[in-house]
């Protein structure tokens, strides 16, 4: 392959194996003999990485000290094959050129141009050594072109009896390692998504940390060592497997979705669901730099509630910040990111500043000095409540300056937005802060202050309407109210609020119900989601409205149940207000829809917020805060359970080992406290406290209050010996919380704590070690294992699910199934195509469009693989270097932000362009097939006998197809309606209909798997194919037997005759098969074609290796990747049917009767399979009722055996002769069918001699019988099928005639555009003329600049 050219020097390591004037072809010293091998092999994977076992390099002068390296490869063929290019395209040109510089600036820029049209110009590393692993690591571990490597490092693998020292790749999907150590080479590729767990452990007994192991699902362990940044590589390994887990749930959550549709929409949603994607990809820098960043923009999302579309732009290290109102500094870091300006002190009793761009009114950069005396620049940031807030940065400090420019920018880029909306007249609500703030009740409450406030009604909730929980006098709401407005005034308030150590205090001992709303939506980050998106939530209930989502009637069901004991949900005002919000979020996060649990969370934020606060601080809430807890698998949960139990194990050992002795289920008490935030188990005026804690602090407080109450009750739930008194121990303590925790205190002080202040005082005081850091950690360390556990129940879910299993078991279709989901799992990979999966709907998310269907049908069958093989040296062999196609190829991708795309992609774009090609009509016939409604059972194990399916039926049953093939078909003709060629990028298919699309093709008799094909490329109504549909369907045929010959190896063997091969074999019986389809599809008057789909099976049926073809070749050609079988062997069904089958309608003997006037057996043989054929449809007839000598009368000369066999046989094709005058001769073909039909016989001269002497033979032995009498019409009983048999010997005439005519008539034919024809390439231009290129060296490149001077 070739390489981004890079100076490359010599050394002892390489030999030449050929060279010219300017190019040299090396052999790496690795590859010579063993001793030599392991030696230098071993000193060159220590140096480096991997080094290739050849190059080609460029050299100026014979005697030069330096090459230019341009091309690498893994074995001698694939560096052949780029040096027979090069001497084909580029070293006539290069001697054609004087100058020495100017070859060389030819030849660099030619490479580099080649290279930037595989590879993509953005995806070529900037670094050079990046550059060479990426190479090493793609020929080592055969990745394409698209796996794109990240990162590598040196690092040892810690074996059994030795160290393996090499080098670890990280890609986007793999992790790989190489090492070879004096012949010993060790290799070692995991997919992403297959590893269990992580961990950092140490080395050399414990005296070295510099190791971490991985384990893999089936249990196999690796301990890398020797990594000297083991802590950047251990980061960069969590964030992969945190981004592969996330496209792998992406999977599971859909495996359970509905398969049975046969029509797919694509719909669109609101731009706000793909924004989730971050666009940290986008950005420049290398693919390691941009994971990093994508990691960082999360943990600052997640540290100041931001939305997921913020990216940090700067940040100061060092800046201090003087609150307002109070003479303390802080020291803490300041940020930038797109919308906002954040501040958060070092210190956790400081403070945190989070400020909207568009709530800045001023900014001033001055030098000041600080109170040390130390000269420093003082940024002064005026807000929009006129409130100055200073930070002081040291003067030394580079990044002030950075951080100031990043800051005018994205402010320049804001007013110019303002001003271009305003001479346009399009309203910008995000900046109009005024009306905003009106929906904030702080701004009422300094407005008219703490009196006059409590007589307002502050905002729109439920609570002003029908009162808020508990008793306001007893919980000291007034004192509450004027705590905060001192606050407020003195901090700011709503979006310019400054959080100090007394914000988070007010907060923990109790919010008033008039600010608790606006609280919860400023510390959870909703308030800057709603100001950001206003009229979102009224776009969405309108929509609702007009039409309701699909959660619409999970939701209604839910709608009473929701805190029924409030007086709000007993009246239709509250009901319907909960109804709107939650079929509003449903719209808008249609991955997640409607959980159970959500209405219990919203129905409790309504009595405090309006409807569209409440609808933005449930999207925070389900997106960050507490993500994976209401989709469908509850994986999110699942996490935080396992987490849970491991901090119970930590804290409380006792207790977690009474547990498991008891077998009492921690998930039963404590999965409903995670999913309702405590509101179903606690009195609601005591879990709003708990809500209170959870929007500041986030889900660590679930934690610390699950472990305080256990902590709390430990003694009293060890005694417990069973769930229900687990349970009931819990209820009990739930119910006494508003009691006094200590009543027979003397202190009265101490009588006054309640136990709901006893729990909080132990989860903030025991438990302080439960950090959001620790809870992370645990989570990512518990995170793989649950994926995979959800992934497997999804799996199982999903497969008995399954309708029709099409004659597959359960161990097939699991097979099916990881090639499927694997498929659609890696097609979403790229990383550009995130956001457009996002907004896909539902069902699109586990369907596969075209290209997606290609790799899996390469997964699967060995024509696609094949196929691809042959397209990878075609491409390899022609390549086109034409300056104009590289920019016009790099512009269009630059402008629609395409990736790249492998070898199978591009396979399937191009058979875009040729609807016929076999796999694009597979595709197409797929996404039309009709799932069935009702369940069928699948098989537990290959011995138990298969449940018949429309796909698949036993051999005494037929099937479907079978049954209504009589005259007419109109459930196959309804079933494959045409759809045009220009629909199939939006067409989608899913597995339950790939399942039956397979089985009908493996596991079905020869008949169906014709109809299959037929109906493949009839895109009519009237159950026929057109002229050119035959030749599509011909050519179809030919594809699929090449590519079993080549993948099997049998392509070169000689049939049993031994003068031909297979392939040879095939293609002359593809030849008579057109001749015989031109003869059947053609009327009286040979005006029009359409071949029936009765007549094409007797054309088929015709030929002994087309019947092969179908019976075997075709189920054979589907198979995994790694050899197994598609088809169930337990499951084949005989391709006919057994003979009795005839016996009662008595067809068989009246036509006999008829055809054995001339005394030839062979006429009444030939009658049975034609009559069964087209009378039974896909009935079929036993193997024993024809004769094997009778179908290889094509290929034997010899006549005698008839005789030594006691019946009357006659050798060649089995046709009659003409019995019926009353037809006359056959029309002949036109031209065109003509020239086409002689393009597909021959194949080379050996094989035109061979069929001119069957042809001749044919006449002979048809001039013996074609002449015989008839014998005279008898009285016969009433035979239901005489008017079809009839028809019967009306076709047989016709195909004596019709055969004849053809071969008395047989054209020439030109082999070297035959050749052509039947092996077409794609060759580009890689000859042209390079004279209007224009080849100079980017002057960036020192190194090469240098080398060419």
């Amino acid at each position: 392959m070739f390489v981004l050219p890079a100076p490359a020097e010599p050394s002892a390591f390489w030999s030449d194996v050929a060279a010219t004037a300017n190019f040299v072809l090396q052999q790496s010293g690795s590859t010579g003999g063993a001793f030599l091998q392991s030696v230098l092999a071993t000193i060159q994977n220590v140096l480096e990485t991997k080094p290739p076992a050849y190059r080609l390099v460029y050299r100026h002068d014979p005697q030069a000290l330096s090459f230019i390296l341009l091309a690498v490869g893994e074995t001698r063929s694939e560096i052949d094959a780029d040096w027979k290019w090069l001497s084909e395209s580029i070293m006539p040109v290069v001697k054609e050129l004087d100058e020495a510089a100017e070859r060389a600036n030819f030849v660099v820029t030619k490479i580099r141009f080649l290279v930037s049209a595989e590879e993509g110009q953005d995806a070529i590393p900037a670094d050079r050594k990046m550059r060479a692993a990426t190479t090493t690591f793609r020929q080592t571990f055969n990745v394409g072109r698209t796996e794109s490597l990240v990162t590598y490092y040196s690092c040892a693998l810690q074996g059994s009896f030795m160290i393996h020292q090499g080098w670890l790749y990280l890609s986007e999907n793999y992790f790989c390692f190489y090492s070879y150590i004096f012949g010993s080479e060790k290799k070692i590729m995991l997919q992403l998504r297959d590893i269990k767990e992580l961990s950092r452990t140490k080395s050399m007994g414990g005296a070295r940390d510099d190791s971490i192991e991985v384990e893999e699902r089936n249990g196999a362990k690796y301990v890398f060592s020797n990594l000297f940044h083991r802590d950047e590589t251990f980061e960069m390994l969590q964030q992969l497997t945190a981004n592969t887990m996330k496209r792998v749930l992406i999977n599971s959550e859909y495996a359970t979705s509905s398969q049975q549709t046969g029509t797919h929409e694509q719909r669109s949603t609101d731009d706000t669901v793909a924004s989730k994607v971050s666009s940290a990809n986008n950005r420049g820098g290398s693919l390691a730099e941009q994971i990093a960043q994508q990691r960082r923009d999360e943990d600052f999302q997640s540290e100041f509630g931001l939305p997921r579309d913020e990216e940090l732009l700067s940040e100061i290290e060092t800046a201090v910040f003087t609150a307002p109102g109070t003479a303390t500094a802080f020291r803490g870091r300041l940020y930038l990111s797109t919308s906002f300006v954040c501040y958060m002190s070092h210190t956790q009793r400081g403070c945190r500043v989070t400020l909207p761009l568009a709530a800045i009114r001023r900014i001033e950069r001055a030098n000041a000095v600080d109170p040390q005396g130390l000269r420093c620049y003082e940024l002064t940031i005026t807000v929009w409540h006129q409130m100055n807030i200073v930070f002081r940065v040291p003067l030394s400090s580079n990044a002030c300056n950075r951080w100031c420019d990043a800051l005018r920018g994205q402010l320049r880029a804001m007013v110019d937005e303002q001003q271009r909306a305003r001479s346009q007249n399009i309203p910008l609500a995000r900046y109009t802060l005024k009306a905003f703030c009106r929906t904030c009740p702080s701004e009422k409450l300094l407005e008219l202050g703490v009196s006059k406030f409590a007589e307002t009604e502050s905002v729109n909730c439920l609570g002003n309407t029908f009162g808020y929980p508990g008793d306001a006098h007893k919980h000291k709401e007034a004192a509450k109210v004027k705590h905060w407005f001192m606050y407020l005034r003195d901090s700011g308030r709503n979006l310019t609020v400054v959080r100090r150590a007394e914000f988070n205090r007010l907060i923990r001992v109790g919010l008033p119900n008039v600010l608790r709303g606006e609280v919860w939506e400023v510390s959870s980050g909703a308030m800057y989601m709603r100001f950001r998106n206003r009229g979102v939530y009224e776009r969405y209930v309108n929509e609702y409205l007009d039409q309701p989502g699909p959660c619409a009637d999970e939701i209604e069901k839910d709608l009473n149940r929701s805190l029924p004991e409030y007086p709000g949900y007993q009246s239709h005002e509250g009901i319907d207000a909960l109804r709107r919000v939650l079929n509003a979020y449903a719209l808008r996060n249609a991955d997640l829809g409607y959980c159970q649990a959500m209405n219990i969370v919203a129905s409790t934020m309504l009595i405090f917020m309006s409807e569209e606060q409440v609808f933005w601080t449930l999207a925070v809430m389900c997106d960050r805060m507490v993500p994976g807890y209401y989709t469908p698998s509850m994986y999110g949960a699942s996490l935080d359970q396992a987490v849970f139990v491991r901090l119970v194990e930590d804290t409380m050992p006792m207790l977690a080992q009474s547990l498991r002795g008891h077998d009492i289920q921690l998930s039963l008490a404590c999965l409903p406290w995670f999913l309702t935030l405590f509101v179903n188990s606690m009195p609601l005026v005591y879990a709003l406290r708990v809500l209170d804690c959870f929007f500041l602090e986030g889900p660590k407080v679930l934690f610390q209050i699950g472990l305080a109450i256990l902590k709390i009750n430990g003694g009293t739930l060890m005694e417990a010996s069973d769930d229900g008194t687990f349970l009931f121990a819990l209820k009990e303590y739930y119910a006494t919380l508003g009691e006094s925790a200590y009543p027979d205190s003397k202190n009265a002080r101490a009588r006054q704590v309640t136990k709901f202040h006893e729990l909080l005082y132990v989860a903030y005081s025991d438990f302080s070690a439960i950090t959001h850091q620790r809870i992370e950690e645990l989570r990512r360390s518990h995170q793989l294992r649950i994926v995979h556990s959800v992934e497997d129940f999804s799996k199982r879910t999903f497969l008995r699910n399954v309708i029709d299993a099409s004659g597959f078991t359960r161990e097939q279709l699991s097979l099916l199934y990881d090639r499927y989901y694997s498929v659609l799992f890696y097609s979403r990979s790229n990383r550009s195509h995130a956001a457009a999966i996002l907004s896909k709907s539902d069902d699109e998310k586990i369907l596969l469009d075209v290209y997606a269907f290609a790799r899996f049908m390469y997964e699967i069958s060995s024509w696609m693989r094949v196929q691809i093989a042959e397209a990878k040296e075609r491409q390899q062999s022609h390549r086109n270097v034409e300056l104009a196609d590289i920019k016009n190829a790099a512009a269009a991708a630059s402008k629609g932000g395409a990736a790249k795309l492998d070898d199978i992609a591009k396979e399937a774009a191009a058979s875009l362009e040729n609807p016929g090609w076999f796999i694009t009509s597979l595709f197409r016939y797929t996404s039309r097939i009709e799932p069935p409604k009702s369940r069928v059972n699948l098989q537990s194990s290959e011995s138990e006998p298969a449940t018949p399916t429309s796909a698949a039926l036993s051999a005494d049953q037929p099937s479907p197809e079978a049954a209504s093939l009589t005259e007419t078909k109109p459930d196959a003709a309804e079933e494959t309606k045409p759809v045009k060629d220009s629909d199939i990028r939006s067409m989608r298919v899913s597995f339950q209909q790939c399942v039956i699309a397979l089985g009908r093709i493996v596991n079905t008799d020869m008949l169906t798997r014709m109809d299959v094909f037929f109906d493949m490329y009839s895109d009519t109504n009237s159950g026929s194919i057109s002229r050119q549909e035959m030749f599509q369907l011909s050519e179809a045929i030919l594809y699929i037997g090449h590519g079993e010959d080549v993948e099997t190896g049998s392509r070169d063997q000689r049939t049993s005759s031994g003068d031909m091969t297979n392939e040879e074999k095939l293609l002359q019986s593809v030849s008579d098969f057109l001749r015989r389809a031109v003869t059947f599809g053609t009327d009286t008057q040979g005006e029009q074609f359409a071949l029936a789909r009765n007549l094409f099976r007797v054309a088929v049926l015709e030929d002994e290796m087309l019947e092969k073809f179908f019976a075997d070749i075709v189920p054979g050609s589907f198979r995994f990747t790694d050899g197994v079988e598609l088809a169930n062997p337990k499951r084949a069904i005989s391709t006919h049917l057994p003979a009795t089958a005839l016996a009662p309608r008595g067809s068989v003997s009246t036509m006999s009767a008829r055809l054995l006037a001339g005394g030839r057996s062979v006429a009444e043989e030939m009658s049975a399979r034609v009559a069964q054929t087209i009378a039974l449809g896909s009935q079929f007839v036993d193997q024993r009722m024809l004769n094997p000598v009778v179908r290889d009368a094509a290929q034997t000369s010899s006549s005698e055996t008839s005789a030594a066999a006691g019946q009357d046989r006659v050798d060649g094709d089995i046709e009659l002769a003409d019995m019926n005058k009353q037809h006359g001769e056959m029309a002949e073909p036109d031209d065109e069918i003509a020239e086409h039909m002689v393009q597909l016989s021959l194949r080379n001269d050996a094989g035109n001699e061979h069929d001119s002497e069957l042809c001749s033979e044919q006449m002979e032995k048809r001039d013996e019988w074609a002449n015989a009498p008839r014998e005279p019409q008898i009285n016969a009983p009433h035979d239901p099928y005489e008017n079809l048999l009839d028809e019967v010997d009306q076709l047989l005439d016709e195909i004596t005639d019709n055969d004849t005519a053809a071969h008395g008539k047989k054209p020439a034919v030109d082999i070297d555009e035959l050749d052509n024809m039947l092996s077409p390439t794609d060759k580009t231009l890689a000859d042209k003329p390079l004279k209007d290129l224009d080849y100079q060296v980017d002057s960036d490149d020192d190194d090469i600049a240098r080398l060419l001077q």
